[in-house]
Parts: C-alpha cells; structure tokens; sequence
C-alpha cells in the first residue's frame, strides 16, 4: 500500500487536467475508483473466506494441514456461530476498545497526510501544485522498506506493541517538525519521519489485535470494532486539519501528537497485562481463553 501511495502522488501529478472538461482532481477519482471496483469485483470470485472452503485448489489432505496448523496456533478452526449474546459477551473485553483506538490513531495522521501533504507543501514550503504531488510520493517508499523491515521483525521476535509505539511516536515528532521546523529542508525530513514509520502502524495494529483474539465471532467483532477506530480517524482528521489553520494546521498537529501518546500508553498497559498474565498461564494457575499452552503476543 505505501508503494502504491508512492506511485500515485507521481500519477496524480499529471493526470489529464481539464481533459474532457473536467480537472485533474475528477480524474483522479474516476481512474482510481474503477481500478478498486474492479479489483473488488474480481477478489468476489478468487478470494476464499476460509480454508475449509478451498475446494478448488486445495486437495483434502492439504485442507486438513491447513486445519490443523490453525487449531494448533488459535484453536479456532471449527468455525462457531455468531449471535446477538455472543457479540454484547465480545465487547465487555476492554481489549478490544484500546485496539479500536490504537488504530485510529494510525489512520488519523494516514489520512491527514495524504490530504494535506501537498498543501502544505505547496503553500508552505512554496512548491508548485505539480512540485507537490511529486515530492509527496518519496517518503512512502521509506514507508515500504520500513514496513517490511518492522514487520519482519516483528514475526522474528514475536512483539507487535513495543514496535507499533515506537512507529507511532516517530510519527507524531516528524508532525511536529514539519510544522515547526525552521527550513524547509527540516520540514521535509518531518514528512519524511512521518510517514516512513507511519505506514507500518495500520498493518501492525490488525496484526497486533488478531494475534491475540480466539474463536471466529470474537474475531469478526474485534474486525469490526477495530475497523470503526480506523474509520474514526479518518472523520477527526478532517476535523482537527482546519482549512483556516493552513498550512500550519497547529490544531490538527497537536491533536495527532496528543492521540499518539495516549495509543502508546494504552498499548503500554495492554503489554503488561500481557507479561503477566503469560507469566501465570505458564506456571500452570490459569489458561488463557480457555486454551492450554496459548499466549498473548505482547
């Protein structure tokens, strides 16, 4: 995704302005809203929903492997039924409500930076519109690498919180160098920090919460509830970049900075709930979510 962020800042910066009357923003919006229709048409038909529904390209002995390396990871490979009493038991876990805001504090600075990157670029560091579409695209190709490095990591040593907060707060210094540094130099590097560690907190955070969820309808409700934190985000940071406050956007900086550190506390908090409760289940006084030799990925 950061790569293909990349590309289109190259792309919007020429795409066909005034072309059959209407502006390069238009085309923008048609072009790459029929490359998503039909992709997602596309994936209707080839993506499955589960394993045990592969019967097109999977033989039964590789559906059970399959199977049986999911029960052994989560123990979830019996699919259990969704209600209305299962769904109101999933949201009193506390859980659930600090992922949901962890993730809007990733898409809240995501979607203030591909909004108005641009602008400030254009109107703060006096680039030309094309100028600034071009130079957004650079700092989400160190958004790639980092991706894949953090996320490499992360599987390697098994830890998804520690690192989802040091992104988190790189993120939210490089803000605010953009918006207070001296030169334009500097301010670009602020980008550049921001949006480098930035891309990897979305993945990190779905990641994060799915390693430590069980069962298929607890699974489905913390989608759900993480996917509204994320939509969330995307809502405050058109409220908070005040169009007024350009290209400075003091109110929208502050309020990213603020959201981010209370998301590295609350992931703070979740880990070392995690540490503890690991501690006793590998002592043998508890099981967690019921499972024997099943722990939370801190």
């Amino acid at each position: 995704m950061a790569l293909c962020r990349a590309l289109l800042g190259v792309m919007e910066a020429g795409f066909l302005p005034g072309r059959e009357g209407l502006n390069g923003w238009s085309w923008i919006f048609i072009i790459e809203g029929a490359i998503t229709s039909g992709v997602c048409l596309l994936g209707w038909f080839i993506i499955i929903d589960f394993p045990s529904k592969a019967d097109s390209f999977l033989k039964p002995e590789e559906k059970q492997f399959v199977l049986d390396r999911i029960n052994n990871d989560r123990g979830d490979a019996e699919e259990d039924r969704i209600t209305a009493s299962r769904i109101l038991y999933h949201l009193k876990d506390w859980k659930l409500y600090f992922w949901a805001f962890n993730l809007m504090a990733s898409t809240l600075p995501g979607y203030a930076y591909s909004y108005f990157l641009p602008v400030i670029l254009k109107e703060g560091m006096g680039f030309s519109t094309t100028e600034s579409q071009l130079l957004s695209a650079p700092p989400y190709v160190l958004a790639a690498v980092m991706t894949y490095i953090s996320g490499w990591i992360s599987d390697k040593y098994h830890i998804r919180g520690p690192i989802v907060a040091i992104h988190q707060l790189l993120t939210a210094v490089g803000m605010l160098i953009t918006a207070y540094g001296k030169v334009n130099g500097a301010r670009y590097f602020g980008a550049f920090l921001g949006i480098g560690f930035l891309q990897y907190c979305v993945p990190g955070v779905l990641t994060f919460q799915a390693n430590n969820i069980t069962s298929h309808s607890k699974r489905s409700v913390a989608s759900a509830t993480c996917i509204i934190g994320g939509g969330l985000g995307g809502i405050f940071a058109s409220i908070a970049f005040k169009s007024s406050e350009s290209p400075k956007y003091t109110t929208g900086i502050w309020v990213t900075f603020a959201v981010s550190i209370a998301s590295i506390i609350l992931i703070l908090i979740m880990d070392v709930y995690f540490w503890k409760i690991n501690k006793r289940a590998k002592k043998g006084d508890i099981l967690i979510e019921g499972m024997a030799h099943w722990y939370y990925t801190a």
